[in-house]
């Protein structure tokens, strides 16, 4: 008798095999979300190309990545957050701030490049921490609790920088524009944003960011402690935010309390290019890194075409309804 009942129970070896299926299913599905994206990037690459006969060498794709990278590593920044199905408006003001210690602590205590280093990444970590303190734990709107902390954050900056000036770590600015072979420096950090974002979203902390997005609700049901899934969220995105300020820094070598303040909507901007739905739980990081060089490198077709630089807001502009376009598109095919 038991053995007959047993030859009716359904066999427990398919399951590891549906959840395979099921996890490349969404993997490649994500994976889509950032084809309208690539093909825009495709288009401006081209444009650059026919504009400026050297803009597949050496020296001009070093100087292209020197410019890219803080774009991109504050898109894969918001992109963090907004997988999360939060938002950031603080990232622009936490640019400015990171900017700001790493040109007025080293004359204001006299602190060498590695402690100058570390006081800018502890103040990124504890804006970020403050940031998903308050979305997470004490249940405020993202919208309106960034949009204040960011206030508080350009605040702090300007504190540090009431006028422009100061000096950045010379050892910075000669870091970013060495080269490992012919690899230029400026990329690596991006690739380091890239490897653990790719780590994080194969262990159970990005698997529960993600799904945090999709439904926070469902996620709190079963068990998952989703308040601190958004701190821990927020951090992570204010390290890349970190990056992307040094990176800013080593350009500039001074500290300006407005220069990170456009980066904010560029950063959005970015991640509806590269097809991330706002709502959270949708897209993927390929698609920021993808819509983060379409707006860097918009401006190079702008300035080569010979149209007034005025212009280049129009332009970004005009992308980013492109993209609005196939983001609804891409809704009603799934609806």
């Amino acid at each position: 008798m038991k053995a007959h009942l047993s030859e009716g129970l359904p066999s427990t070896k398919a399951v590891p095999v549906k959840r395979i299926g099921t996890g490349l299913k969404a993997t490649l599905a994500r994976a889509a979300s950032a084809l309208p994206a690539l093909i825009m990037l495709i288009a401006v690459v081209v444009c650059n190309a026919w504009l400026q006969p050297d803009f597949l060498t050496l020296d001009s794709i070093a100087s292209n990545m020197q410019n890219a990278a803080p774009v991109i590593l504050v898109c894969m920044a918001q992109a963090v957050v907004v997988l999360m199905g939060e938002l950031d408006l603080s990232v622009g003001a936490g640019i400015s701030l990171v900017n700001c210690v790493l040109a007025a602590v080293p004359g204001l205590m006299g602190w060498g490049t590695g402690a100058t280093c570390l006081a800018a990444l502890a103040a990124a970590l504890a804006a970020g921490a403050c940031n998903g303190f308050l979305v997470g734990y004490a249940k405020q709107s993202a919208l309106i609790a960034t949009f204040a902390t960011g206030a508080v954050w350009f605040g702090c900056a300007l504190l540090l920088m009431p006028q422009p000036g100061g000096t950045v770590p010379d050892a910075l600015g000669e870091w970013f524009a060495a080269r490992v072979g012919m690899v230029p420096v400026a990329a690596l950090p991006v690739l380091a944003a890239v490897v653990i974002w790719a780590v994080l979203q194969r262990h159970r902390f990005g698997r529960r960011l993600i799904a945090t997005g999709s439904n926070a609700d469902a996620m709190f049901k079963v068990g998952v402690d989703v308040r601190l899934v958004k701190l821990l969220g927020y951090m992570l995105a204010w390290l890349f935010v970190f990056a992307a300020a040094v990176c800013l820094s080593a350009q500039t070598a001074s500290g300006d309390a407005r220069l990170g303040l456009p980066y904010t909507l560029n950063s959005v901007a970015a991640v509806v290019i590269g097809g991330i739905s706002l709502a959270g739980g949708r897209g993927s990081m390929l698609g920021a890194v993808c819509g983060a060089l379409v707006l860097a490198l918009i401006g190079n077709v702008v300035y080569f075409a010979g149209i007034p630089s005025n212009y280049q807001e129009v332009f970004k502009g005009a992308v980013i309804v492109i993209a609005l376009g196939f983001t609804f598109v891409g809704a009603k095919r799934r609806a």
